[in-house]
């Protein structure tokens, strides 16, 4: 499949622990190659395999940890 590039803006996750856990968190949902979070942009940058439902994902699982993210 090919690899993909999505950016997220991000809410409420401002420290290197928030960034972190959305890392860690991100990097277990099936599509994901890789996922980093710039806390100073933020921003998060996602590679994945599939369709834009891969993202939406990502965004819900960001707002189960209790913060918010926007797909750019």
């Amino acid at each position: 499949m090919e690899i993909k590039e999505g950016v997220l803006a991000l809410k409420g996750a401002t420290c290197a622990s928030c960034a972190y856990t959305i890392e860690h968190v991100g990097r277990k949902i099936k599509g994901i190659e890789d996922i980093q979070v710039d806390s100073g942009q933020s921003k998060i940058f996602v590679k994945y395999e599939g369709d834009g439902e891969v993202l939406e994902r990502v965004r819900n699982i960001i707002r189960t940890v209790g913060y918010d993210a926007t797909i750019i």
